[in-house]
């Protein structure tokens, strides 16, 4: 078990978690749930001096750090550049093999271990979501999910074409920067079937938000990567929900449910401002219950890279006044009649 888990009662879940849409409306969108007004995670600005070398500048808003190990890369957490498109499989990293424990229970694994997706590109070939098709199947974006830790270290996971040996998922993808918001999957089941994956997989947020929708055309779920959340994620997300009116809001994660300062100062912008937590999400079907939920781990950026060249991730202080939720669970709740 990590080191990192020492703290007590890592889980909660919402109890009440839904902020719903009618159908076809906004129903009672709740705006105040919106944009926070005292410091969104900052995109890059035009000409930010360089970081300290011993700690790695905070990601942008969904962008990954990159890894001295390897040649710079062009892509951020919202998409895949031409050149990575010809990369094979990841190579595993370091440590121990801990794909069957996160398998059995991701919700208790990741309740209890730091789990870490910098980096982990996805395999070439996947759909790709566009401004006029923001949704691909669900079944044509699959992967395979390994997760390796080493002792007192991050989970690092990391994505394989589909039919590998470790945990089969589903791949929420992101867009290129600048091409746009949303990106999502539709077509996942309401109840999987035995041996379909069960799990759907996304980048670390940094400001972006995750959606769950119920699909009243078809009775399935549709999950969104909505990037950039927290510049004006509540407006978009309310002409979103106008322009779809085969939807009905599930479930959300956002920068309010995660973002918070971690007491230091990133004073490479100017001017200077705050630097916030982040996370990692996932979303999971629990055969007992049978029931889907949303799933963020909240995390901070240590100094310095990890041996495998990931920033190395850390559970944020909970001595600061403003304590974030280390695991948030939410639960998506059946659809609403109308």
């Amino acid at each position: 078990m990590n080191k990192e888990a020492a703290t007590s009662s890592p889980l909660q879940t919402r109890a009440n978690p839904m902020k719903r849409f009618n159908v076809g409306g906004l129903g009672n969108f709740n705006p105040s749930r919106g944009l926070r007004n005292d410091a969104p995670r900052p995109n890059t600005p035009a000409s930010p001096p360089p970081a300290p070398p011993s700690r790695p500048a905070p990601p942008r808003d969904g962008f990954e750090t990159a890894s001295p190990r390897s040649p710079p890369s062009s892509r951020g957490l919202f998409g895949t550049s031409q050149t990575q498109q010809a990369v094979q499989s990841p190579k595993m990293p370091g440590g121990k093999d801990v794909t069957s424990d996160f398998g059995k229970n991701p919700m208790g694994f990741s309740a209890n271990n730091l789990l870490n997706a910098y980096n982990a590109n996805p395999p070439p070939g996947l759909p790709k979501p566009t401004n006029t098709a923001p949704f691909v199947p669900a079944s044509q974006s699959t992967v395979t999910v390994n997760a390796h830790q080493r002792p007192g270290g991050n989970a690092n996971l990391t994505f394989s074409p589909a039919g590998g040996q470790g945990v089969q998922a589903h791949y929420l993808p992101y867009v290129p920067e600048g091409s746009g918001r949303f990106a999502g999957i539709n077509g996942v089941p309401q109840h999987p079937a035995p041996g379909a994956p069960s799990t759907i997989v996304t980048g670390p947020l940094n400001g972006c938000a995750v959606h769950a929708f119920h699909d009243k055309n078809d009775q399935t779920l549709s999950f969104m990567h909505h990037a950039n959340y927290s510049s004006n994620g509540t407006n978009e997300l309310a002409d979103f929900m106008k322009k779809n009116p085969n939807l009905q809001h599930a479930a959300t994660i956002d920068p309010k449910d995660y973002a918070q300062w971690n007491g230091k100062i990133a004073d490479r912008y100017d001017p200077p401002r705050k630097e916030e937590t982040g996370a990692t999400a996932f979303a999971h079907y629990d055969r007992n219950s049978q029931q889907w939920s949303l799933a963020a781990q909240v995390n901070d950026i240590q100094n310095g890279l990890g041996p495998d060249g990931r920033a190395e991730l850390k559970r944020p202080d909970f001595n600061l006044a403003h304590q974030p939720t280390q695991f948030l669970q939410i639960p998506i709740l059946p659809p609403t009649i109308e």
